[in-house]
């Protein structure tokens, strides 16, 4: 994103001007005492900056250490959570953890300690995914969550965490994506076609809140996300920042807020935390999210009996054309990945996936879309709203940063 030209701007009133959530700035008419203190100033680069928006921030990275990254860490990406006017200033949410972006400086720094996120606390992850609640609770008494902390990621930042010229991009907002997902949903609901070109740092960063989103608006049935990935701990999540937990890509939490209000209220959507067969949570726990509608509910209670992954393949021909089948990839797509992990589908596989799908939900046919449009976001409740929904007074208030 481009800076705006020079141009007159208020002088900051008794207080800073704070836009939550959708962003709306409001035009402030002010007194006379005020217009005599207006003053010019350089329009900063956060000018255009709303709250829901995603920003991609450039300290000047070296472009080799970014290629030895993952493609979600290959980026500095804010989720903003809230922006002030007066002075220019935004907050919000990068790889977990809580930073202040200053308009002026362009320095990014940690939010103070006690406005960090932590899910731990959340009544929404308390009530609509206690198995999750659980583990981060678990995880909490051990030092392994929430990590890396935000100073560790802050210290790793290149040119002391200040901001290049022209290094501020928008790439989309948490409102623009419901709407793509909504009428264009193909890249979030159908799978990776053949020969499909590698995903670029963007459509990776938003792949994960975009199927839940496709989920959520009646384009699919069900869908997984990686809520803990046991394999991407470490002892000292600080040694290495580029380290980012599935459940951290942007706009996902919000995406499993969404949801969770949808099944704490009409229960239209239902949720399924699954661990890994066999093993403890902290080894891999991840959310099935699906339509209460039959056959949905019936297909991701099959997926959870083997303690499906997010993030990890199924192990044979007969597996990954089943959670394929399941989650509603296309078959072509599915033929492809199964090919591509070098196996092949027999038309005996093919049959007896047939089969065993033909026998949950009382052999009923799945029908997509399942609903016409997306339910409540909690985006949307004052406090109030939130309490009601929840159960108790959420501390997802965005001005401190937290989710």
């Amino acid at each position: 994103m481009s800076a705006s030209p020079l141009a007159a701007a208020r002088a900051p009133l008794a207080r800073p001007v704070r836009h939550h959530r959708g962003g709306h700035r409001v035009t402030l008419t002010p007194s006379g005492a005020a217009r005599a203190r207006f003053v010019a100033r350089a329009a900063s680069p956060l000018d255009d900056v709303r709250a829901g928006d995603l920003i991609s921030l450039d300290f000047g990275d070296d472009d080799d250490a970014k290629e030895t990254r993952r493609l979600i860490a290959r980026e500095w990406l804010l989720e903003v959570t809230e922006t002030t006017e007066t002075p220019a200033s935004v907050r919000g949410i990068c790889r977990g953890r809580a930073f202040l972006l200053d308009g002026t400086s362009m320095r990014l720094t940690p939010a103070p300690e006690p406005s960090q996120p932590n899910l731990a606390s959340e009544p929404w992850v308390q009530r609509a995914y206690p198995e999750w609640h659980a583990l981060l609770e678990r995880l909490e008494v051990d030092g392994r969550y929430p990590a890396p902390t935000a100073t560790a990621i802050a210290a790793a930042l290149p040119n002391g965490g200040v901001v290049t010229t022209g290094g501020v991009r928008k790439i989309t907002s948490y409102d623009e994506l419901k709407a793509r997902v909504a009428a264009e949903p193909g890249f979030w609901r159908d799978g990776t076609p053949p020969r499909a070109p590698p995903m670029t740092v963007h459509e990776h960063a938003t792949l994960n809140a975009g199927e839940i989103l496709a989920t959520l608006r009646g384009h699919r049935g069900v869908v997984m996300c990686q809520l803990w990935a046991g394999w991407e701990d470490s002892d000292d999540s600080d040694s290495n920042v580029h380290v980012v937990q599935p459940v951290d890509a942007p706009f996902v939490t919000r995406a499993l807020r969404d949801a969770a209000l949808d099944a704490l209220t009409d229960g239209t959507i239902g949720i399924r935390c699954v661990p890994i067969a066999g093993m403890d949570p902290a080894k891999g726990l991840t959310a099935l999210v699906h339509a209460s509608a039959s056959p949905f509910a019936d297909r991701a209670k099959h997926l959870a009996s083997f303690g499906a992954q997010a993030a990890l393949v199924a192990g044979s021909p007969y597996y990954q054309l089943l959670v394929g089948r399941i989650l509603g990839y296309e078959a072509r797509n599915i033929e492809a990945h199964v090919a591509e992990k070098g196996g092949a589908l027999t038309p005996a596989i093919v049959t007896e996936v047939a089969k065993d799908l033909a026998a949950l939900g009382g052999g009923s046919a799945p029908t997509i879309p399942w609903r016409e449009a997306y339910g409540p976001s909690a985006d949307d409740l004052d406090e109030a709203g939130r309490a009601s929904a929840f159960g108790a007074a959420s501390v997802g208030d965005e001005g401190d940063g937290k989710r």
